[in-house]
């Protein structure tokens, strides 16, 4: 509840942006960039949402008070461990609940993704959307364990740029990016399984040394 309580102003804001750029790019029937437009925006809400690890996210950079502090927050009667699961988790059922949103208000605003996109397909998009969004999730839970806002939000943004570069040039197994490109379930009509490997893999990595960070430092 308290993760909700500091997260639903920017949350409300970033749907309302998403939802009228939406409406705007209705316009155009074709929808032609549309989905790449949307990638980002979810990207940019995965990144926003994620410093909810035990740092207290203040709305709209207001002031936390005491009751909102971090101090407050790592004092509650339960582990970190707990805490930052529990905080984790609130964070990506929140962008996952907004991607889905957004995918339903795609599908019925473009014609012309409904006629050129079987259903299962869109589906399977969606899933490989809110799959990877967990990795720019967790590189801003990873930089929010060692600094504040807007510091974070700037380092993990760098961090995913830097992953996704990495993996492009590793290998076009594990090359996160082909996942919404030549592997995309829209071309392949199946799941991206290795990119998704790779992203979840990177994701894991960066949440699990948060933890550790967030078990042993002092706040």
């Amino acid at each position: 509840m308290k993760a909700w309580m500091e997260t639903r102003w920017r949350l409300l804001g970033l749907v309302v942006f998403l939802l009228i750029a939406l409406a705007v790019d209705h316009r155009n029937l074709s929808g032609a960039g549309v989905l790449t437009a949307t990638w980002f925006m979810l990207t940019f809400l995965a990144i926003l949402l994620g410093g909810s690890g035990v740092n207290s996210q203040a709305p709209l950079g207001a002031a936390e008070g005491v009751a909102g502090s971090t101090q407050f927050t790592i004092s509650l009667p339960v582990t970190r461990l707990r805490l930052f699961a529990v905080r984790v988790v609130a964070g990506l059922v929140e962008t996952a609940g907004v991607t889905v949103v957004t995918a339903v208000f795609l599908w019925a605003l473009f014609p012309a993704l409904r006629e050129l996109t079987a259903p299962a397909d869109f589906a399977m998009l969606v899933l490989t959307t809110v799959l990877f969004l967990i990795a720019p999730y967790c590189a801003h839970v990873f930089f929010s364990a060692w600094c504040d806002e807007p510091f974070s939000i700037a380092y993990a943004g760098f961090l995913l740029i830097l992953l996704l570069l990495f993996c492009h040039r590793l290998s076009p197994g594990v090359d996160i990016l082909r996942a919404f490109g030549d592997a995309s379930p829209l071309q392949t009509h199946q799941l991206p399984w290795t990119q998704l490997a790779a992203s979840l893999t990177v994701a894991l990595s960066l949440a699990c040394t948060a933890l550790l960070v967030i078990r042993r430092r002092e706040y």
